[in-house]
């Protein structure tokens, strides 16, 4: 059998096999969800739920396009540095040479980021954990449910986040998207806070992104 060299890679295969083990997703409905009216509200997550959440960001948007190809471009990663300005880059792993058609969950990712700190470009590691969940709201309205969540390598003692994407079907090819990431109980929650501001513009620019994009593809 093989051992994790140091503590630290321990620690990153625990926090992969975490997001193996705890796949089961917080029963909510996720359409009912809208972004929160006021910083002080958060929304629950598939991963975390809603217990120990500090902050969420959130954008939401209508795209003249069918649920299915709205996800499809969601996940179709390999393809971000098309259309998102948000999230420039994504690297995955050697075996996936196609997304969304080879994506997974559990899946390790490294998102390359613009816009947070000015005149950098940041990163963070990020694990796939909804790839391909469908269900119907109360309101009678089915939607899909995709999302990722960081992974801080310390088994989320430093800090849990989760960024879910809801696509619900409005009918007549057309989708209401929402986007939002929420922050967890964890030792760096707070220096992360700072960006919050950064944090919401670039979701908000991303949403616009997302639309252009995916309408542009009809």
């Amino acid at each position: 059998m093989l051992y994790p060299s140091s503590p630290r890679a321990a620690l990153l295969v625990l926090s992969q096999l975490l997001a193996v083990t705890f796949a089961t997703i917080y029963p909510y409905d996720y359409s009912s969800l809208s972004c929160p009216a006021s910083g002080l509200s958060t929304l629950p997550t598939p991963t975390y739920g809603e217990q120990g959440t500090i902050f969420t960001v959130c954008s939401s948007i209508e795209i003249n396009a069918p649920p299915s190809l709205v996800r499809d471009a969601v996940l179709g990663f390999s393809s971000y540095n098309l259309w998102n300005t948000f999230v420039i880059s994504v690297s995955l792993p050697s075996n996936v040479t196609s997304t969304p058609a080879q994506d997974y969950a559990g899946m390790p990712m490294v998102f390359t980021t613009s816009g947070l700190v000015p005149g950098f470009n940041t990163t963070s590691n990020e694990i796939l954990t909804v790839v391909d969940y469908e269900d119907v709201g109360d309101d009678g309205k089915p939607y899909l449910l995709v999302a990722w969540r960081y992974d801080d390598g310390l088994a989320g003692f430093g800090a849990r986040a989760e960024h879910p994407v809801v696509i619900t079907d409005l009918g007549n090819s057309s989708s209401w998207v929402l986007s939002w990431e929420t922050y967890y109980v964890g030792l760096e929650t707070g220096l992360i806070a700072l960006l919050k501001s950064n944090l919401q513009s670039q979701f908000d620019a991303q949403s616009a992104d997302l639309k252009a994009y995916v309408e542009g593809l009809l």
